[in-house]
């Protein structure tokens, strides 16, 4: 592809002393050597048409003291007009009315002298800009398919075949401010390894290799800037017939699919309609809505793609046992590709959370009711999977402990509290505490359980000194109940009475 020029709009100001001064002095440098605008070559074909350039040239330096003459020349459209043009300042030595062309690089201001086009006044009266005077040969430089490299040290015509200096290519990488090696410029946090072998960094990058420069460009998303476009930074120095036949581009992203992905907006990144960043963006945007449409379910983890294999994603993501359950669970529900970069397996269950959650959890405890309960509750959905599963654990703990009925009041107190442990926690089961007998017997119990919860001391002015000294010595028969095995239960809590003084019998109830 040809990179199309770009447009540029002309009006005119009043000259400022020191921009005035400067194309003065640089008419003066073109009166003395006009060949300045034209490029250095070595090869017979750029000879061939630059020699033509060259002999209207010195025609019209003939005339550099003949104003009258110049004046005429100056009114033609091409290069040698725009150089009479330059002259016809530097004789003067006044350059009072600019003209301000606007281009993608800013404001270009310079002297309008005649009729000759623009991008050739610019280029004559801007000649040490390495940019701006290529637009002086662009035309036949297009036409006649040369290559031509401009930089601060020097203007080259390498002919048919692109061939950058070396000098050149040490330019233009130092202009982009990237770092250099083993023939990598790039930025951000690639590697020069990873740029070469085209792989995924954990960040989407640009990759442009410049095949005749031996030079692979590399950009990454986190250096990429909204209205940067670093290719048109590299080839506004250069004019070569197809860039796209010299520069080929790539946006090297996480792994949709096993198989290579295409880059697409190629052309409006070559042309400076795309940004880098939004270069970037568009591309992996278009790879993700492909892959959304053909509903075809995969799971990508930092650019890896697992295929279907949901344990392996899973496994990727270093879940706790809680995280690693529920993730099975409500990532089998989803029905859609799971990407993500950077993730945690709380962030994964956040973004199902909303659609997948509540049936996640209705299939961990199989109760409707209780499942919208904690799915209702403040916290992550890691935070609330833990809570769910450490309740089902405690569940299955409850169900195997010792059924009673009929309990009497001491006794039923104590097993109230045992299972509200075990089943909701030390916060609930403190909760519960409130609800002791009121009786010595029953206080002394209720301490030893504060007791043994590390709550005592904030609620020792509720109870007596006697029932505190007798509360701390059953706080280990408090332990072995809460810590009982189904089978030491009943044994635990027929203990714990017996020794508060309690004659309750507990074996009659046992159902």
């Amino acid at each position: 592809m040809v990179k199309k020029p770009r447009m540029m709009r002309t009006f005119a100001r009043t000259a400022s002393k020191s921009m005035e001064k400067k194309l003065v002095e640089n008419a003066k440098k073109i009166k003395k050597n006009p060949y300045l605008i034209l490029p250095e070559y070595q090869d017979k074909f750029s000879e061939k048409v630059f020699s033509k350039i060259r002999k209207n040239i010195e025609r019209v330096s003939r005339f550099f003291d003949n104003p009258k003459k110049l004046e005429k020349i100056s009114n033609k459209k091409g290069l040698e007009a725009a150089i009479a043009g330059a002259v016809i300042i530097a004789n003067s030595g006044k350059a009072p009315y600019l003209g301000v062309s606007k281009s993608p690089m800013g404001d270009i201001t310079y002297a309008q002298r005649g009729k000759a086009d623009k991008e050739k006044q610019i280029a004559v009266q801007h000649f040490d800009d390495p940019v701006l005077r290529l637009l002086g040969v662009k035309d036949v430089v297009l036409k006649k398919r040369l290559h031509v490299y401009s930089w601060d040290g020097g203007f080259v015509s390498t002919g048919l075949e692109a061939d950058p200096p070396e000098e050149f290519k040490s330019f233009v990488v130092k202009k982009l401010g990237f770092r250099f090696k083993d023939n990598v410029a790039f930025c951000g946090n690639l590697k020069p390894d990873m740029v070469k072998n085209r792989r995924f960094s954990g960040r989407s990058y640009i990759r442009i290799n410049w095949k005749s420069g031996d030079i692979i460009f590399a950009v990454s998303e986190d250096c990429a800037e909204p209205k940067n476009n670093t290719l048109h930074n590299i080839t506004k120095y250069l004019i070569e017939p197809n860039i796209s036949d010299d520069f080929e581009i790539e946006v090297i992203g996480e792994v949709i699919k096993e198989q290579t992905e295409s880059t697409i907006y190629i052309d409006k990144y070559l042309s400076g309609e795309l940004s880098d960043l939004n270069f970037i963006k568009k591309n992996m945007s278009s790879r993700k809505q492909s892959l959304i449409d053909s509903g075809e379910k995969v799971f990508i983890l930092d650019g890896k793609s697992f295929g279907t294999n949901l344990n392996g994603f899973i496994d990727a993501l270093g879940p706790n046992e809680h995280e690693k359950k529920g993730l099975q669970i409500l990532l089998s529900m989803v029905d859609e590709p799971v990407i993500f970069n950077d993730a945690s397996p709380n962030k994964v269950l956040e973004r199902f959370w909303d659609d997948h959650g509540l049936e996640v959890l209705k299939s961990i405890i199989n109760d409707v009711e209780l499942a919208e309960k904690f799915y209702s509750v403040d916290g992550t959905p890691s935070e609330i999977l833990e809570t769910v599963f450490n309740y089902k654990k405690r569940r299955e703990i409850l169900s195997k402990l010792p059924r009673y009925k009929h309990l009497p009041p001491l006794a039923k107190f104590a097993d109230d509290v045992a299972r509200t442990y075990r089943t909701f926690g030390e916060k609930k089961a403190i909760t519960e505490i409130k609800n002791r007998p009121d009786n010595p017997k029953g206080r002394s119990i209720a301490y030893a359980f504060l007791l043994v919860f590390g709550k005592a001391e904030d609620k020792k002015w509720q109870y007596s000194s006697v029932e505190i000294e007798y509360g701390e010595f059953l706080k280990e028969y408090v332990e072995k109940l809460i810590k009982a095995d189904p089978k030491q239960y009943h044994k635990a809590l027929k203990d714990l009475l017996v020794n508060s003084g309690s004659s309750e019998d507990v074996d009659s109830c046992l159902a």
